[in-house]
C-alpha cells in the first residue's frame, strides 16, 4: 500500500479534519458519523506530493476519501479532494486529484457494505463519492463511481473488476448521475453504456434524476 496512505488511515494519526473540510462535507449533508465511519481526514499540506507522487504548489489543502475495500480494510487507492478547485486548459474545473496513471474504483460505504454486496434491495451506484454518502446516509444501500467514466478503464466497455464482488443477477441498480447527464450528450452517452455494461451482467438498470438534479 502507498505508505502515505497508510499513514493517514492508520492509528498513527490523529484522523484531523481541517474546519473547512469539515464545513464542505457538511454542506453535501454528511453527519459526522457518516465522516468518521468513512475515515475521511485532511491531508498534511507537506504530505500532499508525496501521496499523489507530483507537485501542485496552487493546491493550498486537500481532503482524503478513504476507498474502502469489498473484503474490509482499504484499497491501495489514493483519491483527495483540493482546496482551492483547479481550472484546466479547456476551462474545466478540477476538484479531485489521484495519482497520475491509476485506475478507477468504485466507492464502498461502510454502513451498507454487506447490503450493497449481498443483498437482493435496489443498489444505487451514485456519481460522486459524497453524493453516495448521501444516499447511504438515507437508509439506502449506495456505492460511488468518480466521474461519469469511471465504471469501466480505460479503453475498454466492460464493468471494474471491483463490481465482482456485488450481486448484480436480476437486481434493479438505480443509476444516480450528476444533473449534467440531461444537458451533455457526452455524459448522457457514457452513463447509456454503463447501463448497457450493468445489463451484459443480469442487471436491471435504470437511471434516476433526484428533483435538484433536473433540469429548470
Amino acid at each position: 500500500m502507498n505508505p502515505h496512505l497508510e499513514i493517514l488511515i492508520s492509528g498513527a494519526y490523529d484522523g484531523a479534519l481541517a474546519p473547512e473540510h469539515r464545513a464542505d462535507l457538511h454542506k453535501s449533508g454528511l453527519t459526522d458519523a457518516t465522516i468518521t465511519g468513512q475515515f475521511i481526514r485532511s491531508v498534511p499540506p507537506s504530505m500532499i506530493p508525496r501521496l499523489l507522487g507530483f507537485d501542485m504548489p496552487s493546491v493550498r489543502s486537500a481532503m482524503l476519501l478513504p476507498f474502502r475495500a469489498p473484503a474490509g480494510g482499504f484499497l491501495d487507492h489514493v483519491r483527495v479532494k483540493i482546496f482551492p478547485p483547479l481550472t484546466d486548459a479547456g476551462g474545466h474545473t478540477i476538484k479531485y486529484l489521484q495519482p497520475k496513471a491509476s485506475a478507477p474504483r468504485l466507492y464502498f460505504v461502510a454502513s451498507c457494505l454487506r447490503e450493497v454486496l449481498e443483498g437482493e434491495a435496489p443498489v444505487w451506484v451514485v456519481e460522486g463519492e459524497k453524493k453516495a454518502l448521501a444516499v447511504a446516509q438515507r437508509g439506502l444501500p449506495a456505492l460511488g463511481f468518480c466521474g461519469v467514466e469511471g465504471w469501466h478503464a480505460g479503453g475498454e466497455r466492460r464493468l471494474l473488476a471491483d463490481f465482482d464482488a456485488l450481486r448484480l443477477r436480476d437486481r434493479i441498480v438505480e443509476l444516480l448521475p450528476d444533473g449534467d447527464y440531461q444537458t451533455n450528450p457526452n455524459v448522457k452517452r457514457a452513463i447509456q453504456r454503463f447501463g448497457a455494461a450493468l445489463t451484459m451482467r443480469g442487471a436491471r438498470p435504470r437511471v434516476v434524476l433526484l428533483p435538484s438534479e433536473l433540469p429548470r
